[in-house]
C-alpha cells in the first residue's frame, strides 16, 4: 500500500508530542490497540500477532555452523505486557521493557551445525516454547525530510532477551535416527543455562531484524506531525 494514512481512525490514539505524560500516553495508546495488533492491521502493515507468521529465519555462522526455520509461526506474542517505557520524541529514541507469560512456536526447520558438544544435522518439524520471556530494547531513529514532510526512520535495535524456561523438539533429526535424536533433543532441554547462554545472541539479533522492519513499514506511511502533532 503507497502513499499515507491518515491516523483519523477510531481505534488510534494520537499523543501530542508536548504532552507531559506522554509516554504513559503512548502506553495506553498501544493497550488500547492490542485486540487489533492480536488480528494485524494491514493498512498500517502490521502484521497479526496471533499467531505471528514468519515466512523464514536464517542463522549462518560459516558452513558448519547453518540453521533455518521456514513457516514459523508464534503464538503469545499478543499477551505482552510493557514494564518500562520512556519517549524522547525529538531524537527519536524509546527505551522499552517488555514480558511475555509464554511463547509457542512451530516450524519446519534445516539445521547443521555444532551447539556446545551438540552435533545437530537434519530437517523437519520443530515444536518449542519459551516461559517467562522478558525484552529490553532501545530503538533510535532520525527524521528525515521526503519532499516539503518530515518522517522518521528507525535505524537500529539493540535488544536484550532473557526467559526463565524453554522447551525444544526437532523431529527427524539425523535422518530419523529415532535413538540419537531422543538424545539430542534431551540433551538440549537438559541444558538450557549452557544453550540460552549460546544461542540468546543469535535469537536477539534475529528478533531485531524482524521488529525493526515492521517498525519502518509503519511508520514510512506517516509524517512527524501526523504521528505526534503539537496539538
Amino acid at each position: 500500500m503507497s502513499g499515507n494514512i491518515h491516523l483519523k481512525a477510531s481505534y488510534i490514539h494520537v499523543c501530542r508530542r508536548n504532552d507531559p505524560k506522554i509516554d504513559q500516553c503512548i502506553i495506553d495508546s498501544i493497550e488500547d490497540l492490542k485486540p487489533r495488533l492480536a488480528k494485524g492491521i494491514p493498512e498500517l502493515d502490521i502484521p497479526s500477532l496471533e499467531p505471528m507468521h514468519l515466512p523464514e529465519i536464517a542463522i549462518s555462522k560459516g558452513y558448519n555452523f547453518r540453521a533455518s526455520g521456514t513457516d514459523v509461526f508464534v503464538k503469545g506474542a499478543s499477551r505482552f505486557k510493557i514494564t518500562n517505557f520512556k519517549a524522547d520524541i525529538e531524537t527519536i529514541n524509546y527505551q522499552i521493557g517488555l514480558q511475555i507469560p509464554e511463547l509457542r512456536y512451530v516450524a519446519n526447520y534445516d539445521v547443521n551445525m555444532k551447539l556446545l558438544s551438540l552435533v545437530l544435522k537434519g530437517r523437519g518439524p520443530m515444536h518449542a516454547n519459551t516461559t517467562d520471556v522478558e525484552a529490553v530494547a532501545l530503538l533510535k531513529g532520525h527524521k528525515e525530510q521526503r519532499g516539503d514532510k518530515t518522517h522518521v526512520k528507525f535505524d537500529s535495535l539493540d535488544l536484550k532477551l532473557k526467559w526463565k524456561k524453554y522447551y525444544v523438539k526437532l523431529e527427524n533429526l539425523f535422518n530419523g535416527d529415532k535413538t540419537l535424536g531422543e538424545a539430542v533433543n534431551h540433551a538440549l532441554n537438559e541444558n538450557q543455562k549452557e544453550i540460552f547462554d549460546t544461542i540468546k545472541p543469535l535469537a536477539e539479533e534475529v528478533v531485531s531484524e524482524v521488529i525493526l522492519e515492521i517498525a519502518n513499514k509503519i511508520t514510512k506511511k506517516f509524517t512527524f506531525d501526523e504521528l505526534f502533532p503539537l496539538k
